[in-house]
């Protein structure tokens, strides 16, 4: 007792409580930083999909210098596909696909109905994008590259009441750039302060890639995204940068978001925070990237307080167990003396009941 009172003093005693303080502050900061990242839907698709261990989300952002479009989208989908299947990564289940990919670019419209007109930020969309941006719905539904008709549009709400005075409009007929488009559905946009700082205030429709290519407004594709088997680290992203090693690397980034907010990740940062996201490639982020690149910004710091916070008592432990072993008054001499002793008494208590055994045999 006299030998614990010695190590644990009152210093001590104070530093262990304030180590514990540090735990829980270093758990409330990951807790955190786990409920800000998933609140990101757009970096979630591979939890929506199945397992994040098996599955990885890679977007790639190309510069207007790269000139892709469609038909790099197909030459794209083909390559993946064949990669897929030579590395025996494909369903042989009927209606289930191995993989899932969506496309988007970028450009300005007039909207119009009877005499409402507003002017929007159009993105025009392709694959399966309402998949990996689940934007939630206020009426009517989404659109995909299976729809027949190229002609459907979804609007915001901002841009629904501007042109019909509510959101109850779907099946009406609008005419963008002169050719008429049926509302598909109406979505609400999220109003946060980060939505907003990533440019995601504007009024906002949504079309096919086809339609907005038609209107002249898209010269190039600028995001495309994939969801992909991940076997191993960086498979997925390996594979679309091999699949674009006829596009020079300087006109398009590359991106592996399942794993963009994981806590190592985030510590890698600190050595280029403030410059990691500088962008030099001519690349032109949509406000999902910017939202995502901003709570990047956010956690990082975060992440390196709860590092610290849990370095503290381990640090603390390991100087506890040094002192101990100083004042310690047993020492290792001890400690061989006294399990050799055990181990001869053990022998000797053996021979003595062999011997007895012996005596016992000759009676």
């Amino acid at each position: 007792m006299e030998y614990l009172k010695t190590v644990f003093t009152k210093v001590y005693i104070r530093l262990l409580i304030a180590a514990g303080i540090c735990v829980v502050v270093g758990f409330i900061l990951v807790a955190i930083g786990v409920h800000s990242s998933a609140s990101l839907k757009d970096q979630q698709i591979a939890s929506r999909w199945g397992d994040k261990k098996d599955f990885a989300e890679v977007s790639v952002f190309f510069s207007e210098l790269s000139g892709f479009k469609k038909e790099n989208v197909t030459e794209l989908k083909y390559k993946i596909d064949e990669k897929l299947r030579q590395d025996s990564l494909t369903k042989e289940e009927e209606g289930v696909r191995s993989w899932v990919y969506a496309y988007s670019a970028n450009g300005k419209a007039k909207i119009a109905f009877k005499k409402n007109s507003a002017e929007v930020k159009v993105i025009g969309v392709g694959g399966d994008f309402f998949l990996f941006h689940p934007i939630r719905l206020v009426n009517g539904s989404y659109f995909d590259d299976s729809y027949l008709m190229k002609d459907l549009v979804v609007l915001d709400e901002e841009t629904a009441a501007n042109l019909f005075g509510s959101s109850d409009c779907v099946g009406m007929v609008v005419e963008i750039g002169g050719v008429m488009h049926v509302v598909s559905g109406v979505i609400k946009k999220d109003e946060s302060r980060l939505d907003k700082l990533a440019g995601n205030n504007e009024p906002t429709i949504f079309m096919s890639y086809e339609a907005l290519e038609a209107n002249g407004v898209a010269s190039y594709i600028n995001t495309y995204e994939a969801l992909m088997p991940n076997p191993i680290s960086s498979y997925a992203m390996t594979s679309i940068g091999e699949a674009l090693k006829n596009i020079d690397e300087k006109r398009f980034e590359l991106v592996e978001n399942t794993s963009r907010f994981k806590w190592t990740k985030l510590l890698m940062r600190v050595p280029k925070y403030g410059t990691w996201a500088m962008n030099t490639k001519g690349v032109v982020y949509p406000y999902w990237e910017n939202m995502a690149r901003g709570m990047e910004d956010y956690l990082t710091p975060v992440a390196l307080l709860a590092t610290i916070l849990f370095a503290y008592p381990i640090v603390l432990v390991i100087i506890i167990l040094i002192r101990m072993w100083k004042k310690r008054t047993i020492h290792r001499g001890d400690v061989k003396n006294f399990f050799e002793d055990r181990i001869e008494d053990y022998r000797d208590k053996k021979r003595k009941k062999e011997g007895d055994l012996e005596i016992y045999e000759i009676n």
